[in-house]
């Protein structure tokens, strides 16, 4: 008796190569294209979020303010300068804080400091951060009774940030001493200090 045997021929074996290649292919791009997607998604979420975290200092940098607060109106960009606010991200007890957009690819930039003066001098020592690039808008408006700032924060392509402060203290900071009972006074007026602990 004679026994058949079954093999692939060479057509066959060439046919199954071509569909595994173009089904590897079409895998392949469609992985491509998600992993494209999920960057996206990832760099949208990113500036997003720094953003937001950019809002709620600015937010944190007013709500710790005294009145002192001025805006200047006349560039394309408003600038924000807060002579005095307990709250600080370097560190410091009161801190001068201002908030600008720099040219160069419209930075929006938070400098800290003691007391400086824009623009800066070289003996001046000041944290600078980059809050967000690209932004097409920074307005903030001050109420008539300074108690109310409305801030407006628009990055490229983004949906603009839209806050309002209320309640601001119209008050300077109280320099706080503290006595030999450990208690904490607020004076009204700031004192010297001339080395003297007496």
């Amino acid at each position: 008796m004679n026994k058949k045997k079954s093999a692939f021929t060479l057509i066959e074996i060439l046919i199954s190569v071509t569909l595994l290649s173009l089904v590897l292919m079409a895998l392949y791009q469609s992985a491509d294209t998600l992993r494209k997607s999920n960057l996206h998604l990832f760099e949208y979420i990113e500036q997003s979020s720094h953003t937001l975290k950019g809002s709620k200092t600015l937010y944190r940098d007013l709500m710790h303010s005294d009145h002192n607060i001025s805006i200047n109106t006349d560039e394309k960009f408003h600038r924000l300068t807060i002579n005095k606010t307990t709250h600080s991200i370097h560190g410091l007890s009161q801190a001068k804080v201002v908030w600008l957009v720099y040219k160069e690819e419209n930075t929006l930039l938070r400098l800290e400091g003691g007391k400086y003066s824009i623009p800066l001098k070289n003996e001046e020592q000041v944290e600078i951060d980059v809050i967000s690039k690209n932004i097409e808008l920074f307005r903030v408006y001050k109420s008539k009774k300074k108690s109310k700032i409305l801030a407006i924060i628009k990055i490229k392509n983004r949906d603009a940030q839209i806050f309002m402060t209320q309640n601001l203290p119209l008050k300077p900071i109280a320099s706080r001493e503290s006595n030999r009972s450990g208690v904490i006074k607020g004076n009204s007026k700031p004192e010297i200090n001339n080395g003297n602990n007496n």
